[in-house]
């Protein structure tokens, strides 16, 4: 007292080195980066070949089955959390990386992202690539892939900072310490008695800080898609 915004000293990093004392933080931190790393990668390469047989092929029943996948967006997590728990426990997959990411490798909003995306490609460019002797794969990745490079980043930022915050679903398939991820760390410091807010607030910035530097890295194609998406070709 008084209140002031300013630290008193800027340079003190004690309650940084507490939090990792406390608790096994750095762990926790793998934990969140393996598991947002490969939920990401794994939507990343679902999503941009869905929408792209949603975007560019004709089949029966196209429009109803995209309209009922993207319609699941509308449907909330928690009413679907009991027997997604009984499946995976059935499978044995609880307290692993597989039963935390099992409701994460796939994003529904990422196939509408990249839907949106690759039906602003010519279908022009595909003909040619085609002509030339391009399979199906081939056209795939060296004309679609590199057309929606900026839309392919804003669903890997978005999908790494979902997976990254999830806190839900982790809570109810982890029980060791060992698999606990970021947002679970950050319960171990506070209890119903009182919370260390100096550990908290340290924490929470070294939960923040991987989010961020990706998010600089990347800002520029995130702006890029957001107007590659609004376009139609």
């Amino acid at each position: 007292m008084p209140l002031q915004l300013s630290p008193d000293r800027w340079s003190n990093a004690e309650n940084y080195r507490e939090v990792f004392r406390r608790e096994r933080f750095a762990r926790f931190l793998v934990n969140s980066a393996l598991l947002a790393t490969v939920s990401a990668t794994s939507s990343l390469v679902v999503s941009a070949l869905a929408g792209y047989g949603f975007a560019k092929f004709r089949f029966p029943g196209r429009d109803v089955l995209f309209f009922a996948i993207v319609g699941i967006l509308m449907v909330p997590f928690q009413s679907v959390v009991v027997p997604l728990y009984l499946w995976v426990n059935r499978l044995g997959l609880l307290d692993t990386y597989l039963g935390i990411l099992a409701p994460d490798l796939v994003s529904v909003f990422g196939v509408f992202l990249m839907r949106q995306a690759i039906e602003a490609v010519p279908d022009d460019y595909l003909a040619a690539a085609r002509i030339e002797g391009c399979n199906e794969w081939a056209v795939f990745w060296r004309v679609v892939v590199p057309a929606v490079a900026p839309a392919l980043a804003t669903l890997a930022i978005i999908k790494f900072m979902w997976t990254w915050n999830e806190f839900f679903w982790p809570l109810v398939v982890v029980n060791s310490p060992a698999m606990k991820t970021v947002t679970l760390g950050l319960i171990g410091f506070t209890n119903m008695y009182f919370i260390e807010y100096n550990l908290v607030t340290a924490a929470a910035v070294l939960s923040v800080l991987p989010i961020l530097i990706i998010f600089l890295v990347l800002q520029k194609w995130v702006v890029q898609a957001a107007v590659m998406t609004g376009l139609k070709g």
